[in-house]
Order: C-alpha cells, then structure tokens, then sequence
C-alpha cells in the first residue's frame, strides 16, 4: 500500500471519528427534547467525553509505541462504532451517556497513533504534506458533521443519523485492518509506568517545548475566537441558519490551509510559513476589533482565524516531529501524545477565557484580546531554531 493510500485511508477515518463528535451540537435541541434533557446536560456530556480524549493523548502514544500503532487504532475505531451504535440505540438517559461517554473514551485512542503511523512511513521531504493531510481531515469532519447530522435528523430523525455515522465508521474500521500494515518498531524495552515517566521528558528539550508552546497559544485563540463568534451574530440579527454557514469557510481555511502550508514547509522549511501564518491571524484579529461589524467582515475575519486549527498546528506538530525522530523515534507516540494533550488544554482554556472577557468586556475588545496572545506566540515563534538543510527545517540540539 503506497503511503498516499495510507495517508488517505487514516484521513478519512479522522475525518470520520471528528464528524461525528461535532455531530451532536446542530442536533443538540432535538436529542434535549427526545430524551428530556436539558441543553447544559447535553453540553456538560459532551465536555466531559471531549476532556477524557483529551487526557488520554498520552496512554494511547505510549501504548502504541509499546504494543504497535494497528492495533491501537483499530480497537479504538471499533469501540468508537460500538459506542455510536448505543447513542443510535437509546431512547433514555442512561443508555446515551454511557454511549456518548464511551466514544469520548474510544476516540482518545484513535488520533495519536494515526499521526505517528503518518510519521513513521513518511520521508523527510513530505512530512508536511502528509501531516496537513491528517490534521485537515479534523477540520473537514467537522463540517461533515454539521451537515450530514442536520441533513439526516431532519429527515429521518436522530437515531438514524448516528445510526447512518456508526456504519461508515464501522465499515471504514474493516478497511483498515485489512488494508494498514503495522508501522514503527514495537518499544518493549521499558515498563509502561517508565514510559508515562519518560513521555513528560520531551518537555525539556528546548525546540520542542517552544513548538508545543505555541501549538497550545494557536489552538486557544482559535477556540477564544469561535466562542466569541455566535455573540458577534447575534448582536448583528445574523440567523442560526446563517450561523452555520458562517463556519464553513473557517474550516475551509483550517482544512486546505493545513494541507497547502505543511506541502509548503517541505519546500521553504517550517519557520518562515509559521511566522507568515500567525501574522495574518493577528491582522484579522485587529480587523474585527478594529471595525464595525458586519457579516461579510465577520466572514472574512473568522475565517483566516481557521489558520491557527489547521496550518499552524499542523507545523508545530511537524516541527515536533522532525525533531523527536532525530532524538528517538520509538518515542514518536508517546511524544505526540503529551504534545496534543497540551494543545487540548488549550482547546479548553479558549472557550472558558473567552466567556470570561466576553462577559466583561463585550466583544469588540475581546478580539483585541485574542490578538495579543497571538503576538505573544509570534514572539515565541520568533525564538525557534530555523537552520535550513535540504528545503525541510533542522533544529539545533537542545543539549
């Protein structure tokens, strides 16, 4: 199986695994009324799954460094389709979070070795791409999502969307245990609390610290922003239905993007399309605050933010990467792990940062904000080793 096929076979299974996770919000209202539960118990379910993935970054990279990245993935796709297939199923409380908690738990399996099995049969030369491929995958689930679950629920109820989302994603587990092969050299020569021990390790080393930094910054504000996006609609009488369109170009820009700036980092190296990406962030942050609303500037604005999800992430996570295989590539697992749950931390601290400063100081001021942590991350992108060799970023050594 030649590594393109392999990088779109994983694609699509993050692709998959994300749509289904944003599937829950549009149809959030129908589920409340269905099951008789309230919008901030649907939304307290959702948030707590979404934190066990996240915590689990780490576990699922040192397990598939230990046991070997095929096998981590499929029994988390597969317990993700059992899962879904209960969510489809319920018809009460109960049964619902047990499924929706269960995904949460599934899915945090499944992220971390795809990306390391993405970086293991890759070459140095298109290591970006392959990582824009993979990352962008995230964003255009999510709009997969949004779409395909209001599409199905609308015409024929909930139960069958989940029920249509857990087929494909069963079907597409399938295809992968017959297509993958397993990638990477199984890593046995520690304990399993040695290698929990030893994943925190790469927090010292000084490149990928700063890359991890800003990859958790960059996710922050993005989230920071989209918090505050709904209010700024609404302040400008913009529809839900509106609303909803209103995400697609940002995920358009998350999604390609990732995939056009990781193909260029391979050509340019890392650095310079880091530093170009964060720079446009900042400018539309500091067009959003600066003017008066209006939905095609909310538009435009909102969507360039959908560079710090895609293409930015997707070079810090590559930065990390190029430097973790120079060091120890049986660690590449365990490494990505702690490197995305602290971008998940981010994930969290954007939503809770922007109710605060919304709620203080409106929106208009919180965009400015934003902007200014976005500089803080350009400054610290600043400080990034940037020795170019043979068009791919080299880092010097941290010792």
């Amino acid at each position: 199986m030649s590594n393109n096929k392999i990088f779109t076979l994983l694609a699509i299974n993050i692709l998959l695994v994300f749509s289904i996770m944003v599937s829950i919000f549009p149809i959030a209202p129908l589920i409340s009324s269905d099951l008789g539960m309230t919008s901030g118990e649907i939304g307290s379910i959702a948030g707590i799954a979404s934190l066990v993935m996240t915590f689990l970054s780490i576990p699922s990279g040192v397990f598939a460094d230990r046991y070997g990245r095929k096998k981590i993935i499929i029994a988390s796709l597969a317990l993700s389709a059992v899962a879904v297939f209960m969510v489809a199923a319920s018809h009460g409380v109960l049964l619902f979070t047990a499924g929706w908690l269960l995904f949460g738990f599934a899915r945090g399996f499944v992220s971390t070795p795809i990306f390391a099995v993405v970086m293991d049969v890759c070459k140095p030369e298109e290591r970006g791409r392959a990582m824009g491929i993979v990352s962008g995958a995230i964003g255009a689930g999510s709009v997969l999502g949004y779409v395909l679950s209001g599409l199905l629920s609308n015409y024929f109820g909930w139960h069958t969307s989940f029920a249509v989302l857990a087929s494909l994603l069963l079907l597409s587990t399938l295809v992968t245990t017959v297509l993958l092969r397993e990638t990477g050299v199984k890593n046995t020569s520690r304990s399993i609390g040695q290698a929990f021990k030893s994943s925190f390790k790469w927090l010292g080393v000084r490149e990928i610290l700063l890359a991890g930094i800003v990859g958790t910054l960059c996710f922050m504000v993005g989230v920071f922003t989209t918090f505050l996006v709904p209010f700024a609609a609404k302040e400008q009488d913009i529809s839900l239905v509106l609303l909803s369109l209103l995400f697609i170009p940002y995920e358009a820009v998350a999604s390609f993007g990732a995939v056009f700036v990781g193909w260029i980092s391979d050509k340019v190296g890392r650095h310079a399309p880091l530093i170009w990406a964060q720079s446009i962030c900042v400018g539309a942050l500091v067009l959003l605050y600066a003017l008066d609303f209006n939905p095609w500037l909310l538009t435009f604005g909102y969507a360039l933010i959908g560079l710090t999800e895609g293409p930015i992430i997707t070079l810090v996570n590559t930065i990390i990467t190029d430097k973790v295989i120079k060091i120890n590539p049986m660690e590449m697992g365990a490494a990505l792990g702690t490197f995305r749950t602290l971008q998940g931390v981010g994930i969290a601290l954007g939503s809770t940062l922007g109710g605060f400063f919304y709620s203080r100081i409106g929106t208009h001021p919180s965009y400015l904000v934003a902007a200014g942590l976005m500089v803080l991350t350009l400054l610290i992108s600043l400080s990034l080793g940037k020795k170019e060799k043979a068009g791919v970023t080299e880092y010097k050594s941290a010792g």
